[in-house]
């Protein structure tokens, strides 16, 4: 049986569960036509522009510079602050140590402490997980003082007794299974999307 909707939770628009995560904007435009296009536009994508008479924080959109331009710029504001930028680093750190403890990761190594740090640092920017050993080797060695062999070295001991370290499997490869899983857990613990959206400008 499903739960019918809390209506207390309704906004002026009346229609979301959540109207604390909701974003309204005015679209300012010269031409009529280009906002019918913005309109269509936007219903591809499947969002709805609503005007909130309630004062609440709407974002201008100029779309003088043309109708593609305002339309994304709407969809990523409309998707920004429902990605992982907008968790605290409480809720990011909340959410590693949730996954490093579920393979009893001894906290007092050096190496569970680089593997926190890259997965906090993964969790804001992703990309560092496309380039495990160029890039983010250096950046845990510069925090914790050390060289990047030194990094991969704290990490193989902090995973020797992971079943997937004796399966063979390498750091890098355990690094970017455990980053998936903090992923996971924070997009079912917070209602966000697995990855950083941006607002182009």
């Amino acid at each position: 049986m499903t739960a019918s909707p809390d209506t207390s939770r309704q906004s002026a628009f009346g229609y979301s569960l959540d109207p604390a995560r909701e974003v309204g904007f005015y679209v300012v435009c010269s031409d009529r036509m280009i906002l019918d296009n913005i309109n269509s536009i936007m219903k591809k994508k499947g969002l709805v522009g609503i005007s909130d008479t309630a004062g609440r924080l709407h974002y201008m959109v100029d779309a003088r510079t043309g109708a593609n331009v305002a339309a994304g710029r709407i969809a990523g504001q409309a998707l920004r602050g429902l990605d992982h930028s907008s968790l605290s680093n409480a809720e990011v750190l909340e959410g590693v140590e949730n996954v490093l403890d579920s393979y009893f990761l001894d906290r007092v190594l050096l190496g569970t402490r680089i593997a926190r740090f890259m997965l906090v640092q993964s969790i804001r920017d992703p990309s560092l997980m496309s380039t495990v050993t160029k890039r983010l080797y250096p950046l845990a060695g510069e925090e914790f003082g050390i060289t990047s062999a030194q990094v991969e070295r704290n990490l193989r001991y902090a995973f020797r007794k992971m079943k997937v370290f004796e399966d063979g499997r390498r750091n890098v490869y355990i690094l970017r299974k455990l980053h998936d899983e903090v992923s996971a857990t924070l997009v079912r613990r917070h209602d966000c999307v697995p990855y950083p959206t941006r607002l182009s400008v």
